[in-house]
């Protein structure tokens, strides 16, 4: 999963087979869903549960799914659950907690019955990201995440699923689920199969006006349908640079097993109507879905959703899609068992995102460079001391939860020192690419890895260093010593000076920060502008010009003082030792000192520029 917090990239997986073929049993759970029919912003489920034996049965709404590390609880939007037997009777339910209901009586169960509401505008407080969520609008848009709507009973997890769907006849699907009955002349029911409720959970399917764009890369069948609530923005027009994205990522994964569809559902908000301020996308085996402001750029969407979010997801494809542990691969909806490994599944992820840009020629070396500098500043906003491991198996823990933004930071930096010291040890033949690659033929999408074991089994495969890496960096506290990586491949710092506005630099490095009691805060970063205005570090921002600034609406702030110029008077009330104080003055350009890393010439028989070019260039 990848997150959008204002405008930085905080940070995604659900395991099943979306292609696979349906195994052949008698017993099947029979779900359906009536679009057609909304009543107060609801849809009606119904669950035909087949033969049961046991007296009683648990029947779940998850409380959690894969990628998004963070409780969900998806029971609460169900309401007026009912069981019935084969004559219409009403057999006792029972609500064991928010997300299970205890059925007795259960061998005479027919059916369960029940509505549910959507996430994307229900009033009541939760914290599901929209990209796992639900929408309902009648008759124009269905995003469905189906952990939102469809649950599984206690213990029966891998029994096969029958969905079928009765949706408006001017909506269409998108999914990776195997339709069964879909026809040209029929849209007004589908009938989709799922070997078990793993793969009922893996595959969103989203319903909207036609709004679509395929096309077929190295193999690959790609499929992006794009909800526009107001028509400003259309699939066609995005499809070159998707596809360029799609063609550069599939060759740098040549002689991976990979997927031969992905599909890409994209939800665009009217920020009018939604006011998030957190959005992105979450992965699944072969779709994610993306929500994005509608108000965006088609230059904005392509950079932040395609070439950033976008391609991000598609190489959960690799990790941990098809080299996963057993907490993944067997995914306790309720009472999830975590894994130690979120370096690998969202970290490896997020560097393969930058790497293959610059292996492919998309970007140069320079830039390549820039992000990870960036990377390496926004690492330093969490504990950089904190343990990865320990971090991911606890990650719902308070304590933890609040270090997760780090995997897609430092989890990213782990990657990339990794590749360079097995680049250095194998004389540049062999990198992190190499490394999953190997991962994925030796595990795979259907056989987990041991979440105790997988480090020691990279030693062996690589190098013991690896092994000193992996204990002082990953399970242990020692902090990564970057320039020490950098010096191997001829990247060296340099000190320059470079604009600044009143909130972040031409870099887009910020000048504040956010507490734990979601104050917004300036960091000791030095900006003249911020100087002048006789701003000290660690003070509260309490208003800007005479409105009260909060952590929901800084973005607005952020986007008015781009405008500020030359005689405009700037107001700033900050809170200082526990007294408000107000700072004025009138705009100055401001600058700020960093410190940049670049690139030194050097002649290609330089051992430095022979390990970088093999680090950056080699597959």
């Amino acid at each position: 999963m990848k997150n959008i917090l204002a405008s930085l990239i905080v940070a995604l997986f659900l395991v099943g087979c979306a292609s696979s073929k349906i195994v052949a049993k008698k017993q099947i759970i029979a779900v359906a869903i009536d679009l057609n029919n909304v009543v107060d912003d609801k849809i009606k489920i119904e669950v035909d549960p087949g033969k049961i034996t046991e007296q009683s049965i648990i029947y779940q709404i998850p409380a959690i799914v894969p990628g998004t590390y963070a409780m969900s609880n998806y029971g609460q939007f169900v309401t007026d659950i009912k069981a019935f037997d084969k004559n219409g009777n009403e057999l006792s339910v029972n609500k064991l907690d928010t997300n299970s209901w205890l059925i007795n009586n259960a061998p005479k169960l027919e059916k369960i019955t029940y509505w549910v509401n959507d996430t994307f505008d229900s009033e009541i407080e939760h914290g599901i990201y929209v990209m796992a969520g639900t929408n309902i609008e009648e008759g124009k848009n269905f995003f469905l995440n189906l952990p939102g709507l469809v649950g599984y009973f206690k213990g029966k997890k891998e029994t096969p699923y029958q969905l079928t769907i009765s949706h408006p006849t001017d909506l269409y699907e998108t999914t990776s689920l195997i339709t069964k009955n879909k026809t040209k002349e029929d849209n007004t029911k589908d009938i989709f199969l799922a070997n078990r409720y793993d793969e009922i959970s893996d595959n969103p399917i989203m319903y909207a006006p036609l709004n679509n764009v395929d096309f077929t890369v190295n193999g690959v069948v790609v499929s992006l349908a794009l909800y526009s609530p107001n028509n400003i923005h259309a699939a066609k027009d995005m499809e070159e640079d998707l596809k360029k994205m799609v063609a550069a990522q599939t060759n740098f994964l040549e002689g991976f097993s990979t997927t031969n569809q992905y599909n890409i559902l994209v939800y665009l908000f009217d920020p009018k109507v939604y006011a998030w301020s957190s959005f992105g996308a979450l992965e699944h085996l072969s779709s994610t879905t993306v929500v994005f402001p509608e108000t965006y750029s088609k230059e904005q969407l392509t950079n932040g959703m395609i070439n950033g979010t976008v391609s991000h997801e598609f190489f959960h494809i690799v990790t941990p899609l098809s080299v996963h542990s057993e907490e993944i691969h067997s995914f306790d909806f309720n009472q999830p068992n975590m894994s130690k490994h979120l370096w690998m599944y969202e970290g490896i992820t997020e560097y393969f995102a930058n790497l293959f840009q610059v292996n492919q020629g998309l970007i140069s070396d320079q830039e390549f460079i820039d992000e990870m500098k960036n990377k390496i500043a926004s690492s330093l906003r969490y504990n950089d001391t904190m343990s990865f491991t320990k971090m991911s198996k606890n990650i719902l823990e308070d304590k933890y939860a609040k270090n997760y933004g780090n995997v897609y930071q430092k989890g990213a930096l782990i990657g990339m020192t990794l590749d360079i010291l097995l680049r250095e040890e194998s004389k540049g033949t062999y990198g992190v690419r190499n490394l999953m690659k190997d991962l994925s033929e030796k595990y795979g999408q259907h056989k987990p890895f041991k979440d105790d074991e997988i480090l020691a089994e990279i030693v062996a495969m690589t190098y013991p260093s690896v092994g000193t890496f992996f204990d002082n960096h990953l399970t242990g506290n020692v902090a990564i010593n970057y320039d020490q990586y950098f010096e191997k491949v001829g990247v060296t710092k340099k000190k320059e000076n470079i604009d600044a506005g009143y909130f972040f630099d031409s870099s887009r490095q910020m000048f504040i920060s956010a507490n734990n009691k979601r104050e917004i805060f300036f960091t000791d970063r030095k900006n003249t502008a911020l100087a002048a205005l006789g701003v000290k570090p660690n003070d509260v921002l309490k208003s800007v010009n005479g409105t009260e600034v909060t952590l929901q609406n800084i973005r607005n702030f952020i986007g008015q003082s781009v405008g500020w110029k030359a005689g405009d008077k700037i107001t700033f009330e900050v809170i200082r030792g526990g007294e408000v104080l107000k700072l004025e003055g009138t705009f100055i350009k401001g600058t700020t000192e960093i410190e940049s890393l670049v690139i030194e010439d050097l002649p290609d028989t330089n051992p430095k520029k022979k390990l970088r070019d093999a680090w950056l260039k080699a597959l």
